[in-house]
């Protein structure tokens, strides 16, 4: 970036800078020089300043001129080049005091300092050179004018002595030296000057370019912001993520790698410079360069991409020499990669590198929201499908239960009516066996209530249901033992109901098909963690071909355990093997104030 702003104190390109307010300051001082100049001559001359010109002393008339031409350099200053008025004026103040030198010889030591401020004044506008030759020409017309005032005074035969040269010549090195000095020490201020000036420029073309980068930076995130506010489809975030980190971070292609649900296995869901033929292309994940940035989630720099054996058979990758590589996780989830690649060596930077990945995190979003979403609708379905299996659950359970035995009592009564007639003896005894029936028919019913809903657990809480309800169990033939502990804090009822459905479904599981002779129910406290064990002796099962068989299967017993844990925020373990009974451990933290 060019500075197109000029100092308003320069004349040309050419020139040196030359601050107007110097020259101001120099003509201030005149002035002052000017006031000396009347004082020191009227004690000289005794005789009074004003009115002007009246005096016939020539040096009177010479400081009334000097301050004449004074006022009309003062005016010229603002209207008038400075050049021009810079060089009248040195002209007017070194022969003003050549006159008055010449004028006043006896006083000629009284006029040589007046010397040194014009001389001073133009060595601080010049070149060194210039200003060197000026005070050399002041100073030979300084020794010649106070030569010649001796040979006046003195005469021609009297020249001075020794002394006096050497004096002479003191005041003229003076002369000389004073100004370049003055214009060395000018020089120096102006060179430190423009030096602070080209850091300035470049601290200011850095501070420019980096608002510029911020900018597109924000910019950046702001599309890929708006682009995840207003649609749903994670593909089209990956694609502005990719548009938008190409202005940040110039590349020949880009890719961004997601898993198929298969165990190190990525596909091509958004691309930039891909060729159609590698948009079909499986990764498989090794132990290169992108399975250690997945393991560690952190964002790199990889060279030679193209020798990668990952990604070798992406043809667009094989010319790049250099990449950049953002893991797209979510809290456990690893979704995949986000890689720019170029085909020039050490084209990337960690700074560009942390544009990127603000970039990915958007695109980690739209994934974690189309997760969110798919596992929504995937929830959707099991409730549905939940709520039709226990409409069939409580139908078969219905049917093979309390409608058969009412339908058994319907008969029985039917059978008591006719042996009234026929054998009134048998009738006692049939009324005792329809006794029992109803009885045990009364059983399953509540039995059935209780299961859909326990009322006792709203009002006394899971360990007395879970007692209630074994008990119901007690005239079969597997044991069912209770082992509590007190939770010290008052749970959810919804969260008890879901405990209460969990153990009850691993329960019935048991009592179906475990054949066991033993069910231990364990409820205890682990470090702020409930922890809810369920353990038979039975038979046991092989887990991993029952949980493959699930989609063929009319029941989801297990599986039904694993959501319910899920849902209260907990974790599930089932363990199982033929012969060896079968444990389902349930897991959930507890808030403890």
């Amino acid at each position: 970036m060019e500075a197109t702003d000029q100092n308003p104190f320069s004349l040309t390109s050419g020139t040196r800078i030359q601050p107007l307010g110097s020259d101001r300051f120099y003509m201030l001082v005149r002035w002052l020089v000017l006031i000396f100049l009347f004082t020191v001559i009227q004690l000289l001359t005794n005789e009074s300043v004003w009115p002007p010109l009246q005096s016939s002393n020539p040096m009177m008339v010479v400081v009334w001129c000097y301050a004449g031409l004074t006022c009309l350099l003062t005016i010229l200053l603002f209207w008038r080049s400075l050049t021009s008025v810079r060089n009248i004026a040195f002209v007017a103040d070194i022969a003003v005091v050549i006159l008055l030198t010449m004028l006043d010889p006896a006083n000629a030591g009284l006029f040589y300092p007046l010397y040194l401020l014009p001389l001073i004044g133009v060595a601080m506008q010049m070149s060194s050179a210039a200003s060197l030759s000026i005070a050399c020409v002041t100073a030979v017309l300084y020794i010649a004018a106070y030569l010649g005032i001796l040979s006046d005074l003195s005469g021609l035969n009297n020249l001075p002595d020794m002394l006096e040269l050497l004096s002479l010549a003191l005041r003229a090195v003076t002369i000389v030296f004073i100004p370049w000095l003055a214009n060395g020490l000018a020089e120096r201020s102006g060179m430190l000057n423009r030096q602070s000036v080209v850091v300035a420029e470049k601290e200011t073309e850095r501070a420019w370019d980096e608002a510029n980068s911020y900018r597109d930076r924000m910019r950046a995130l702001y599309e890929v912001a708006y682009t995840l506010s207003t649609t749903m489809n994670y593909k089209s975030v990956l694609n502005a993520a990719l548009v938008e980190s190409r202005k940040l971070v110039p590349y020949t292609s880009a890719l961004v790698l997601l898993s198929t649900g298969e165990p190190d296995e990525l596909y091509v869901a958004a691309s930039y410079g891909l060729n159609p033929a590698d948009l079909d292309i499986r990764v498989h994940i090794g132990q290169g360069s992108i399975a250690k940035i997945l393991r560690s989630g952190d964002p790199s720099l990889v060279k030679n991409i193209g020798q990668e054996a990952e990604v070798r058979t992406i043809t667009v990758l094989q010319k790049c020499q250099s990449s950049c590589i953002v893991p797209l996780r979510a809290a456990l989830n690893t979704y995949g990669v986000l890689l720019l690649a170029s085909d020039r060596a050490d084209a990337f930077s960690d700074e560009q590198l942390g544009m990127v990945t603000p970039l990915a995190n958007y695109a980690i979003i739209a994934l974690h929201n189309a997760q969110l979403v798919h596992d929504l609708r995937e929830e959707r379905a099991k409730l549905i499908s939940k709520e039709e299996e226990v409409r069939h659950q409580l139908a078969r359970d219905m049917h093979d239960g309390p409608a058969q035995a009412l339908a058994a009592i319907t008969m029985n009564i039917e059978f008591i009516k006719r042996l009234l007639e026929r054998d009134p003896e048998r009738v006692a005894d049939e009324l005792d066996k329809m006794a029992v029936l109803s009885k045990r028919t009364t059983h399953e019913i509540r039995t059935l209530l209780f299961e859909l809903r326990p009322l006792v657990l709203e009002t006394q809480g899971l360990d007395v249901t879970l007692q209630q309800y074994f008990e119901r169990f007690d005239s079969k033939e597997t044991k069912i033992v209770l082992d509590t502990e007190p939770v010290p804090i008052e749970l959810d009822s919804k969260v008890e109901g879901t405990l209460f459905n969990i153990i009850q479904e691993a329960v019935n599981n048991a009592l179906k098909h475990a054949r066991a002779k033993h069910i231990w129910v364990r409820l205890k406290i682990v470090t702020e963690t409930l922890e809810i064990t369920i353990q038979d002796d039975g038979c046991g099962f092989d887990l991993k071909k029952v949980k493959a068989s699930y989609e063929q299967r009319g029941s989801f017993g297990l599986l039904n355990v694993e959501e319910r844990a899920k849902l209260i925020g907990g974790v599930s373990e089932i363990h199982s093997a033929p012969d060896q009974g079968t444990t389902v451990r349930v897991m959930m933290p507890l808030q403890i104030q």
